[in-house]
């Protein structure tokens, strides 16, 4: 199996499992959100306690892995607090446009063509039908959860594009980068979040998001990342907001209103644009 096919599958565990991250988010959304992170991160980070040597490889790559988990969660876990999940889900599964989009700015001979422009507009209007969707106006009490959803669909193609341009490391590198966000979660749950009594059922939901979403997950990013074209990578994942959704409605009660249906067509339709880089040049044209 060639490196193309290794990205190929990694890529497609990673966003099965991201797929269900919202789900689990709003299972434990009674939970304060840095002592979510902070449990979570640190299941995410065990792996790679067997590799302790290869946890930390340097200075800037560990400090552009830690903040790069940590912010990118931290705007997605409370822009469920302040907006509708299933809306302030969709605005972070941006991510993959914008992954498409800025591509050519880390990376000279990757180019924008005609339909990643396209696919960046469908996105954009998507948008702007969810937030003003109902009722044709935003709701104010609704902004501040769809700027941190914004923030979270910013901060996850930086991060992964910084780090695919660092030199390469080993994968074991990411339960570091875990293992300093859980940190940095810690620390701030202690200082602003009241304490918490974890009963059975919160813990059980909080050992399968480490281990999925925030464990197996991040090292098979990591992995396709190095391997596979960050376009492909990115276009791929216009899947995780179809699971997430399902998730949420299926396992969470969250409702779909027509508006949200239309916006969620619109949104993974830009984000699937990128595919057409693996069409031949003639039949794009």
């Amino acid at each position: 199996m060639n490196q193309k096919s290794q990205a190929l599958i990694l890529g497609l565990i990673t966003i099965f499992c991201w797929g269900s991250l919202a789900t689990f988010s709003n299972l434990v959304i009674h939970l304060p959100p840095f002592y979510v992170l902070g449990v979570t991160f640190l299941f995410g980070a065990l792996p790679a306690f067997f590799k302790p040597k290869q946890m930390f490889p340097n200075l800037k790559t560990t400090a552009v892995g830690v903040f790069g988990l940590f912010g990118y969660h931290f705007f997605l876990f409370y822009s469920f607090r302040y907006a509708p999940a299933v809306e302030a889900n969709l605005i972070n599964y941006m991510w993959p446009v914008l992954m498409v989009i800025i591509s050519p700015v880390f990376f000279k001979n990757e180019k924008l063509f005609w339909y990643h422009i396209a696919g960046a507009v469908l996105a954009v209007i998507g948008c702007v039908v969810l937030v003003f969707g109902k009722g044709g106006e935003l709701k104010s009490e609704y902004v501040q959860g769809y700027l941190l959803a914004a923030g979270a669909a910013i901060t996850w193609p930086l991060y992964s594009m910084t780090k695919k341009k660092l030199p390469p490391v080993s994968v074991w590198a990411v339960g570091g980068f875990c293992l300093g966000a859980s940190i940095l979660s810690f620390l701030t749950h202690a200082l602003i979040e009241p304490a918490v009594s974890l009963v059975a059922h919160d813990a059980w939901i909080l050992l399968v998001m480490g281990l999925g979403p925030f464990g197996l997950a991040f090292y098979c990013w990591d992995l396709a990342l190095s391997k596979g074209d960050t376009r492909l990578l990115g276009a791929l994942a216009y899947l995780t907001p179809v699971l997430s959704t399902l998730g949420l409605v299926l396992f969470v009660g969250q409702t779909l209103a027509q508006t949200t249906v239309i916006a969620m067509v619109l949104i993974i339709g830009g984000a699937s644009s990128g595919l057409l880089d693996f069409l031949p040049r003639k039949k794009v044209k």
